[in-house]
Formats: structure tokens, C-alpha cells, sequence
């Protein structure tokens, strides 16, 4: 008979444990599900130049890149071979920041180095993104590539989605709704 009680009681710690535990995940967030942030703020001071830095925001994918004058000349330069053909800024940013969630069919952009394998390779890749699950590209400032002259706009691509941010300090860079 003790036996019995003890296991029935054993079986009922369970369950209320069991139960304890959904209420505490349903009702309490666990810290790895993020509620709407409305910024956020990273840290930038030890981001070297060309190099993204990766991190989540309200679950989406961004990159940040701290630029160089090369990079930007550079950038300056592609500009005839993007979609948008938006500009550098004359201010000459110090940061780019850009959602890695591709326009065309929502993969995650890959990161591919100044002089990886691209898909067009007619021109010196300086850097950038591409969609691995269409033909897209994007460069540093998140504009789309055009990647030879006589394609037809039916393969025009979107730019990145870009974010609002501010650099609140020089270490410290704010990402707003």
C-alpha cells in the first residue's frame, strides 16, 4: 500500500511539474523569445573596417559594417552597376546597417569577401552579400547588383531593408523601428 501512495504521489509531482512548466513558459517568455524591441543598441568601438558584424533583432538577421575611405570609394564607383543607383552619401557614412532577409524569397543573404566567387564575375567583387537561393547580389551599402548591362529588369532585385540608426557615441550605435 506505501508503495502504491508513493508512486501516485511521485506521478502527481510530475504532472504538477509538468504542468508548472507550461504555465512558466506560455505566461513568462523565455529570454531566447525576443518581444518587439523598439532599438537597439550594439556595440561598435572594436568593429574593424569591412568587416560585418552579425546580430539578431526582434529575430531578424541584420549586418552592420564599419566602412573604410577605400570601401566607400569603392562603393562609389559600383554605383553605375546597382539596381537603385542610390548614391554614397558625401557625408561618407561610417556604418552601414541592413536587414539580411532577402527581398526575392526571404533566405538569409550569405556574406561573400572582397574577391570571393560571384555570380557575375565580369567585374572585381568588392564585397558583399548574396541570396543562395536566387540570382542576387548586394554590396556593402546593401544596394542590389546589377550584375551584367543587358539584364532585363524582370530580374531587378530590391536593396536591403535598411533600418533607422543613429551612432548615439563613438562606441555605441542605436537601430530604431
Amino acid at each position: 500500500m506505501n508503495r502504491r501512495r508513493a508512486l501516485l504521489a511521485a506521478l502527481l509531482v510530475g504532472v504538477g511539474l509538468s504542468v508548472g512548466v507550461v504555465f512558466l513558459v506560455t505566461e513568462y517568455p523565455l529570454p531566447t523569445s525576443h518581444k518587439d524591441l523598439p532599438y537597439l543598441d550594439i556595440r561598435v568601438g572594436d568593429v574593424p573596417a569591412g568587416v560585418p558584424k552579425f546580430f539578431l533583432w526582434n529575430d531578424v538577421p541584420f549586418a552592420l559594417v564599419r566602412t573604410s575611405g577605400e570601401m566607400l570609394d569603392d562603393l562609389q564607383a559600383q554605383t553605375p552597376h546597382t539596381w537603385s543607383q542610390h548614391p554614397i552619401p558625401a557625408d561618407r557614412p561610417a556604418f552601414f546597417v541592413y536587414s539580411l532577409v532577402s527581398p526575392v524569397l526571404g533566405c538569409v543573404a550569405r556574406h561573400a569577401p572582397k574577391g570571393a566567387f560571384r555570380f557575375a564575375p565580369e567585374r572585381l567583387w568588392q564585397g558583399g552579400f548574396y541570396d543562395p537561393c536566387h540570382f542576387a547580389e548586394w554590396d556593402y551599402a546593401g544596394r542590389a547588383i546589377r550584375q551584367y548591362p543587358d539584364q532585363g529588369e524582370w530580374m531587378r532585385v530590391a536593396d536591403l531593408d535598411v533600418p533607422a540608426f543613429e551612432l548615439r557615441t563613438p562606441d555605441t550605435l542605436r537601430i530604431h523601428r
